[in-house]
């Protein structure tokens, strides 16, 4: 395939937490599929050399987005949407060459008056069939009619989560065991139980649950993972401040110079001179 439907609307909806990164490597990853028509491979070698991803932060990047909108399966990373677009072209294929074989599309019978009447002319009056007319959208022999109306954020979503969205809106609350296990796979592994007992921990969760009250298609899992990556940046704020503060309390100035002298001292007592008051004798001078 070398094309395929994007909604915008729901596509950024749907993927609006993720990173510029991860936004490249996921239509990177969508791209491929639909060039391939099948599934992305296992191994990871494979799969890192035909995402392109060579630096660490590439590389977790496609494990991140295969986790969230993939499901790793014997025969490879599926896409449910993905599946379901190929199966729909290869249909649509089909029913081309059909077509084709038998002398291109068969026209379509006109609809019948309710009334039962036509007029002089042979036509039927206040003909509710639709005109249509050919498009170059990149998929042979499609058409479009020409009252069509554009799509819109309420047809069907397109390459979300593949998991079924999540009904309820209540707030999200992390298994703290879960959590602890994912945070070791940080590099503050060694930190995770102050991280745990952040003082502003609760605080972070309830921004946390606000940003993705929308994202209703993120599992319990994904959510875990999502939330350690944010309450670690929050932690490294915190560290970052802890720091600050512990400079600014040492008091780290500019030493002051020995001889300077302080504005707020006393002047101190200039020496005082006496002016001549002898005859001083000139004669020798004239």
């Amino acid at each position: 395939m070398h094309y395929y439907k994007k909604n915008i609307g729901d596509y950024r909806s749907a993927t609006a937490h993720l990173s510029l990164l991860e936004h490249g490597v996921y239509s990177w990853l969508l791209d491929t599929y639909y060039l391939n028509e099948k599934p992305l491979p296992l191994n990871e070698r494979e799969l890192f050399r035909m995402a392109l991803a060579r630096s660490e932060d590439e590389r977790n990047a496609v494990r991140d987005i295969l986790s969230e909108f993939f499901v790793e399966t014997e025969s490879g990373w599926v896409n449910n949407r993905c599946e379901s677009e190929v199966k729909a072209y290869h249909a649509k294929a089909e029913t081309n060459r059909k077509n084709g074989g038998n002398g291109g599309r068969p026209k379509k019978q006109a609809k019948e008056n309710p009334n039962g009447f036509q007029d002089n002319s042979g036509n039927i009056p206040n003909s509710t069939h639709k005109e249509t007319h050919s498009v170059n959208s990149g998929i042979p022999q499609e058409t479009l009619t020409i009252n069509q109306e554009p799509l819109t954020i309420n047809q069907e979503n397109t390459h979300t989560n593949p998991h079924e969205k999540n009904s309820a809106a209540e707030l999200w609350n992390p298994n703290l065991e879960t959590l602890g296990s994912i945070l070791k796979t940080t590099k503050h592994s060694q930190r995770v139980s102050e991280i745990l007992n952040l003082e502003d921990f609760q605080f972070h969760l309830g921004n946390f649950n606000t940003h993705h009250e929308n994202n209703h298609q993120l599992t319990d899992n994904q959510k875990h993972r999502k939330f350690a990556q944010w309450v670690v940046q929050e932690f490294e704020k915190h560290l970052t401040k802890v720091e600050r503060e512990a400079e600014k309390s040492a008091g780290r100035q500019l030493p002051e110079r020995p001889n300077a002298r302080n504005v707020n001292d006393a002047w101190p007592q200039e020496q005082q001179y006496k002016f001549v008051t002898d005859d001083i004798d000139t004669e020798g001078l004239l």
